[in-house]
């Protein structure tokens, strides 16, 4: 009985310490995202390309070092890694406030080195993540993360807004410290894991893998075209962008939560589905309204985004946080890190292509939109569910029990009232 609860207590402090790690990181990019957005759009860049090199080298810069680190994770320790992770993040970002050059140079570089410190470690995180978090409950609380990340992060970055850059690189420097206490909790029977213990996969072997490329396929399309019309609705409504700062993120995060619950009880694929045709089915009511009103009228412009942070949050939490390690059984930092890449690479794409789109019409903008989300859907159609089917009926047994006891108590208080 005491090694039983030995075994829980281990789960639950693993489960937490998942979560203290994978919070720390996602809110760590989300910042990050912001601060180099603010440095592109300063008056200091007057120069639209520098602009565009800043904009593209902090996603780039992710993709290359996750797929770095998930090939060192082979050779290194992975405790050693989560340290060495956190701390150059720190110390680099310290490092960086000392000069506050505002030279382009020294704003490329910190771009760079942002990105990467955080792609590094992030497969190796979110493979920690999988590990610890049983599959049954990975959604509810990636989707507590996402959250927590996405109301936290706004009030973090209008906290370092007013402040100098020094100040506010102290700042971000220290709330990517405390995500060390978290690293510091772990077990000691995990410090032990050497990478001659582990079973690894190479990279041809994730890429080889159906139900890997099925998923990927529907990911990249719905990046792909959530990118590029999230360009278009900036270039047409600048006027209303504080306003949908608000919205979208906010949706995003509750949507977040209730996509993860949805997806532990019912399964992944019918929750991404849903997301798919739900964004498709938006950007084709937003694609006919541009033929009948000439403005942009506020309410729909509303409307649009507040559907777009409902399929925002429901497929990142499933497509970054929970999917890739639901299907790898050995090497999961490798699924994450090809996993990640269409996030990312369609964020470098878009700054390129945005004086192109300025001339594509708002009707053929949405309605591309709307075609290509209904195609991603097909892929997830041949697709096989991630969740185990035995979890799912789990789940339905517990609801259904629940229920025939409600039933049973209420037959027992009924019999008596009549026996009475």
């Amino acid at each position: 009985m005491f090694a039983r609860f030995r075994r829980q207590l281990s789960s639950q402090s693993g489960s937490m310490i998942a979560f203290v790690l994978l919070f720390n990181s996602l809110s760590w990019f989300f910042i990050g995202q912001m601060i180099v957005n603010n440095v592109a759009s300063s008056p200091s860049m007057e120069n639209s390309y520098l602009s565009m090199a800043l904009n593209v080298a902090y996603p780039l810069s992710i993709i290359v070092s996750g797929i770095i680190g998930a090939i060192a994770l082979t050779r290194v320790h992975r405790i050693r890694f989560f340290h060495l992770w956190l701390i150059s993040g720190i110390g680099g970002t310290l490092l960086f406030a000392l000069p506050a050059s505002s030279s382009f140079s020294a704003m490329l570089t910190f771009t760079i080195f942002m990105g990467s410190s955080l792609g590094l470690g992030i497969p190796l995180c979110l493979a920690y993540f999988s590990e610890s978090v049983p599959i049954e409950k990975r959604g509810k609380v990636g989707g507590l993360i996402f959250l927590l990340s996405s109301l936290s992060v706004p009030l973090v970055f209008f906290t370092m807004s007013p402040l100098d850059v020094f100040s506010s690189l102290v700042i971000f420097a220290a709330w990517r410290g405390w995500g060390l206490l978290a690293i510091l909790a772990i077990p000691k029977n995990s410090r032990s894991e050497e990478p001659a213990e582990r079973r690894d996969i190479s990279f041809a072997s994730v890429l080889q893998d159906r139900t890997f490329l099925l998923y990927f396929i529907a990911w990249f399309v719905f990046s792909l075209v959530d990118s590029f019309e999230s360009t278009v609705f900036r270039l047409r409504i600048d006027e209303l962008q504080s306003f949908m700062l608000l919205i979208e993120p906010a949706t995003a995060g509750l949507s977040a939560l209730a996509a993860g619950l949805f997806s532990d009880w019912i399964g992944r694929k019918r929750v991404m589905i849903f997301g798919f045709v739900s964004l498709g089915v938006a950007y084709a009511i937003v694609g006919i309204a541009s033929q009948i009103w000439t403005s942009w009228p506020g309410y729909f412009v509303t409307f649009h985004f507040f559907v777009n942070g409902l399929a925002i949050g429901l497929l990142w939490l499933l497509f970054t946080i929970v999917l890739w390690g639901d299907m790898s059984r050995y090497g999961s930092e490798k699924y994450y890190a090809i996993g990640e890449t269409p996030l990312f690479l369609t964020q470098t794409l878009s700054p390129l292509v945005a004086s192109g789109i300025e001339n594509i019409p708002e009707t053929s903008a949405f309605s591309l939109a709307a075609f290509f989300l209904f195609i991603a859907v097909i892929p997830l159609l041949y697709a096989p569910e991630t969740l185990p089917e035995k979890k799912i009926q789990e789940r339905q047994i517990q609801i259904y029990t629940k229920e025939a006891l409600k039933v049973k108590q209420k037959t027992e208080q009924r019999s008596k009232k009549n026996q009475d």
